[in-house]
């Protein structure tokens, strides 16, 4: 298997256990199992507010709604960019494809931030997933490359 291959597998599988992290404290909670420490895992990097999460068997997910829309659509960015790109293309997107989704995202925190606007459930989870969408396409090749890279350098120069 190519070095590509596998590095994107290792990603994958890396988006998938940290989209289980968050998602999983529900269904602990379903079951009467404490997951408080994944609550208080993702409590520096999110507000938890009850009202902006997705919510399963009424439990909460450890992050919000923005949050989980980002992880899960930077996983589902990642599972179809074999579908648009090849793996060996590390060529780095133009920085729009990014931007524009991330200025929507900014835009809609911004406007209720300052009292202008009112964002919504509906208005931070879609701009969080696009986002998300987005980075991956910039996530993948910089991983893949990394990764080749780093096993280029470890390499004996008679194997190169």
């Amino acid at each position: 298997m190519k070095i590509e291959h596998k590095s994107y597998a290792v990603l994958l599988v890396l988006a998938l256990v940290w989209d289980t992290l968050f998602t999983f404290p529900p269904i602990l909670l379903h079951f009467g199992i404490n997951a408080d420490i994944f609550y208080r895992f993702f409590q520096p990097i999110c507000d938890q507010l009850d009202a902006r999460s997705f919510h399963i068997f009424g439990y909460k997910l450890a992050v919000c709604s923005r949050c989980a829309s980002i992880y899960y659509g930077a996983t589902l960015g990642i599972i179809a960019f074999p579908f648009f790109r090849s793996l060996e293309n590390v060529r780095i997107p133009h920085p729009a494809l990014a931007a524009i989704p991330l200025a929507a995202m900014v835009a809609d925190f911004s406007l209720n931030y300052l009292g202008i606007g009112h964002n919504t459930f509906l208005s931070r989870s879609i701009t969080g997933g696009l986002f998300g969408i987005s980075l991956s396409f910039f996530i993948v090749p910089v991983w893949i490359s990394l990764i080749r890279e780093s096993k280029t350098k470890r390499l004996p120069q008679h194997e190169k």
